[in-house]
């Protein structure tokens, strides 16, 4: 992916997240040329990710199920010729972190743990925990605690690095869902 702009977004879900991401320059470039809308459709993504990226493939290989999704895709996502589709959209974005504000307990962790498919975790919390093992779970979930001191935050423990381990609808509609996110901000800021 290319190295691209840094944007800060709410997250879709669960709410009271916030999500650091970086947008391909290229693909964001591509879909506002094109008008293109995020893609948040299962199958179609689904469709998408069976294609390779530029290669014409003949709409005949397809299963049935796939060349019936053909007439769903959107502007910009493929080419679709009479014998031929040629898949152009990517992911448009990657999503480097997702915060957690909340206290030192379980269910913040489990909050935080909740964006474990998608990107690396921090929570942030307000006051020491009173749990010893706090931040030895945290270290065992990969999740980074940083407390907020107010006037500067003291990282405890660092969130371990996310690695995609594979590529599915869900994981690129969750993508989808934050590069509209960062979109609409992005309009609102030019506004």
């Amino acid at each position: 992916m290319n190295q691209g702009l840094n944007r800060t977004v709410p997250a879709p879900e669960p709410k009271g997240a916030t999500l650091h991401l970086t947008l391909d320059e290229v693909e964001h470039e591509r879909r506002q040329y094109l008008a293109s809308p995020p893609i948040l459709d299962i199958a179609t993504l689904d469709l998408l990710l069976a294609l390779p990226v530029g290669i014409p493939v003949a709409i005949g290989a397809l299963e049935w199920r796939q060349q019936r999704n053909l007439r769903q895709l959107l502007r910009g996502a493929a080419v679709v010729t009479r014998t031929h589709v040629t898949r152009h959209a990517v992911r448009p974005c990657r999503i480097d972190l997702a915060t957690v504000s909340g206290p030192p307990t379980r269910r913040s962790l489990e909050r935080a743990g909740w964006f474990a498919p998608f990107c690396s975790r921090e929570l942030i919390i307000p006051r020491a925990p009173r749990r010893k093992d706090f931040l030895a779970e945290a270290d065992f979930w990969g999740i980074g605690v940083t407390l907020d001191h107010g006037s500067e935050q003291e990282v405890l423990v660092e969130p371990e690095p996310w690695v995609l381990k594979r590529h599915t609808p869900a994981g690129w509609r969750y993508v989808e869902r934050a590069y509209k996110a960062a979109t609409v901000a992005t309009v609102r800021e030019a506004a």
